[in-house]
């Protein structure tokens, strides 16, 4: 039997046959430290395969360049081999603002702020369609919205524009709003800011205002000047028609006084004269004194009234009212 320890016999065929070298520690060390490597690797691997999706995210997976028809959605997910993540997609809403310079119908160049919110339609195909549909799908649909809101204002006035800014953001709403969901995107608001018209415009437009303010209150001013003119006229027609009817009123207080006056004089001149003689010798007398008044001028008409009228009217039947009257 051979005397070295560190070999390794074998007893074969009635006598010892040496079989080499023992393994030593470190030898076995070399094979664990290995075998270390392996699960830590695997377990590397395993880990690497896990993935935790956020809330409002959803990945899109492929296997050997083909993409699963079901996106991942919020939760713990382990991916089999042969599969990896394609894209993340983000399933909040979106605001993307933007600045043009567009033209109205009356060829006013203005400055317009526009914002659009959108969001990628949660659902399977719509997720789908938003990664592999279009390369682009947001510059599309930015192309889009710009695109059509320069068509809608080049058919505008710059004042229409003004009044019907939540007109135009339905319109381009409506009409956007298929073309965006064929890539995966929805529409959720379009909002337009106040337009920013040039300089130049910005001030004609307020030099406009003035001018209109201006002649507003001229107008205001004349109208209110031709009011008191008015009021004046009417409170100085009315002032000459009271005084007029206060002397029409006072020459008939003379009249009457003077013909009472006469009557009393008469009827003391003529004491066997009846009331009615006496009126009817004032009537011959007064009618005299027209004709003589009249035919002074050579301009005058005459006009005979017969002193015997229809029952209507007759002077003859006042004559008794009047003396009995004049008698008081």
């Amino acid at each position: 039997m051979p005397d070295r320890p560190d070999h390794i016999v074998h007893w074969v065929d009635g006598r010892w046959v040496d079989a080499g070298v023992a393994p030593s520690f470190l030898a076995h060390l070399g094979l664990i430290v290995f075998a270390v490597l392996i699960v830590l690797l695997l377990l590397f691997y395993c880990l690497t395969r896990i993935r935790i999706v956020r809330g409002q995210t959803a990945l899109v997976i492929e296997r050997l360049g083909v993409p699963k028809p079901k996106p991942l959605y919020p939760g713990l997910h382990v991916l089999p081999p042969l599969q990896r993540v394609r894209k993340r997609i983000n399933l909040e809403q979106i605001q993307a603002e933007r600045e043009s310079q567009v033209k109205t119908s009356d060829d006013a160049f203005i400055v317009i702020k526009w914002v659009v919110r959108f969001s990628v339609k949660p659902t399977d195909d719509a997720i789908l369609a938003y990664v592999y549909k279009v390369e682009k799908p947001i510059d599309q649909l930015l192309w889009r919205v710009e695109n059509e809101l320069r068509q809608i204002i080049h058919s505008m006035t710059l004042n229409a524009l003004y009044d019907q800014k939540d007109t135009i953001s339905q319109r381009i709403i409506g009409d956007q709003a298929q073309n965006a969901l064929e890539t995966g995107l929805q529409i959720d608001d379009v909002v337009f800011e106040q337009p920013m018209p040039p300089a130049q415009v910005r001030d004609a437009m307020n030099n406009q205002i003035a001018a209109i303010a201006r002649q507003k209150a001229a107008a205001a001013a004349e109208a209110e000047a031709e009011r008191l003119h008015r009021v004046g006229l009417a409170r100085a027609e009315s002032e000459s028609k009271e005084l007029q009817g206060q002397g029409v009123a006072k020459e008939r207080m003379a009249i009457a006084r003077g013909f009472k006056d006469s009557f009393e004089l008469m009827k003391d001149g003529l004491p066997e004269a009846s009331s009615h003689e006496i009126l009817a010798l004032m009537q011959e007398t007064i009618e005299a004194d027209m004709i003589s008044t009249a035919s002074s001028s050579g301009r005058s008409t005459i006009i005979f009234v017969p002193t015997t009228m229809t029952a209507n009217g007759a002077l003859t039947d006042l004559m008794p009212l009047v003396a009995k009257d004049v008698e008081k």
